[in-house]
């Protein structure tokens, strides 16, 4: 019988061979070469395919992008031609239904066209979802990208020429002093200019003292003639509690204690001195009087000067206290009228309102002052062009 220790040892070296043999491939395959340009180029497959991607999807969107810029342009310019009376809704829709027609099937989506007028500005906003290729392959990245175009064209046109007004009310049974100023006045929003520079050739009109400054010192006093843009604005000036001191408008304000019956405040340094500013622009051929920060003032557009009266004089113009006033919904077109009613104390003012003496008291009638004026004319001496300007 053989010893049993060298079977033992037999077993012991064929499991340390076993082992050693197992290191021995592990040890080639970490050092083996073969394969290595397939597993780098695998691996750089994804972000190869991305930039690809990236390049792919980039091109397409400024494709897109440089087309719906070019019709946002021909829009704006095409409706500005119209004038701000026109239908623009016309070229919106076209532009809109060709967008769809060149890419609707090239994965654009949610198109959003909208346009405006400011002034004699015509804005218009283009938006849309364009879907991705490649690039949403990407961490973090969309399946569709928004893109949005702007494009503002300016209408020159023959300058509107205002004449003065046809008639001029201002009730003389008013306790306080009022009088109507009218200006030019510049509504460029790219204009770099204060208020008090947006307003020009200021002039008094009409007072309730029986005083029309127009006719009376016609040497001293003429109509504004204002710029290409500009818009006739007016100015009422109120002077509390002066009905029959017209003078104190020229007065030093800080002697106003002397006869003022309200108190003056952080706010209201002067309580019996109220100067409202209509600064007018025209939006989509309508008025907009963006300097009233009160309910101060009525317009009604009427279709001739006969009926431009009070509807109990057989006309339109509303009467009455304690009421809302009207807003004339459509733009003054040549041949018509536009009636503009002021309340002298408008409602909104602070303090308390029980009595005339308070500076919050109001009865809101709009008839303090009442203005009839002609709607302009073009002046056809001047060439009628567009451009854009954004």
């Amino acid at each position: 019988m053989e010893p049993a220790c060298p079977i033992g040892v037999d077993r012991h070296q064929g499991r340390s061979g076993q082992g050693r043999m197992d290191m021995k491939r592990l040890s080639g395959f970490l050092k083996d070469r073969a394969g290595n340009i397939a597993v780098i180029f695998a691996l750089s497959l994804v972000p190869v395919i991305g930039m690809a991607g990236v390049s792919v999807d980039t091109a397409r969107l400024i494709n897109v992008r440089t087309s719906l810029q070019a019709e946002a342009d021909a829009t704006a310019l095409n409706a500005a031609v119209g004038g701000p009376d026109s239908n623009f809704a016309v070229q919106i829709n076209a532009m809109n239904d060709r967008v769809m027609a060149s890419f609707g099937n090239s994965g654009l989506s949610d198109l959003d066209v909208n346009g405006a007028w400011n002034g004699l500005d015509f804005r218009v906003n283009a938006s849309a979802r364009v879907s991705t290729v490649l690039i949403h392959a990407l961490p973090g990245l969309d399946d569709s990208v928004r893109v949005s175009v702007r494009s503002t064209a300016r209408l020159h046109q023959p300058m509107l020429q205002y004449e003065p007004p046809e008639v001029s009310w201002l009730d003389p049974e008013a306790g306080d002093y009022n009088r109507i100023y009218v200006y030019c006045y510049d509504p460029d929003p790219d204009a770099d200019k204060t208020p008090e520079q947006r307003r020009t050739q200021r002039t008094p009109v009409q007072d309730n003292n029986g005083i029309n400054f127009l006719t009376r010192w016609p040497n001293q006093y003429q109509w504004p003639r204002c710029e290409e843009g500009e818009t006739i604005s007016f100015e009422l000036y109120n002077l509390r509690f002066s009905r029959t001191n017209p003078e104190r408008i020229d007065h030093n304000p800080s002697n106003d204690r002397n006869w003022c019956q309200h108190t003056a405040t952080a706010d209201f340094p002067y309580p019996c001195r109220h100067r409202y500013f209509t600064d007018t622009a025209h939006v989509n051929g309508q008025e907009h009087h963006n300097g009233l920060q009160y309910d101060i003032l009525e317009t009604v557009l009427c279709e001739s000067l006969d009926e431009c009266k009070p509807v109990t004089q057989g006309g339109i113009i509303p009467t009455g206290g304690n009421r809302n006033p009207q807003r004339a919904a459509q733009g003054c077109s040549p041949g018509r009228y536009m009636y503009y009613g002021w309340e002298d104390r408008p409602p909104g003012l602070p303090g308390g309102t029980g009595s005339w003496t308070q500076m919050g008291w109001t009865d809101r009638d709009y008839d303090d002052i009442r203005i009839i004026m002609q709607c302009p004319q073009l002046d056809t001496t001047r060439e009628r062009y567009v451009r854009l300007i954004e």
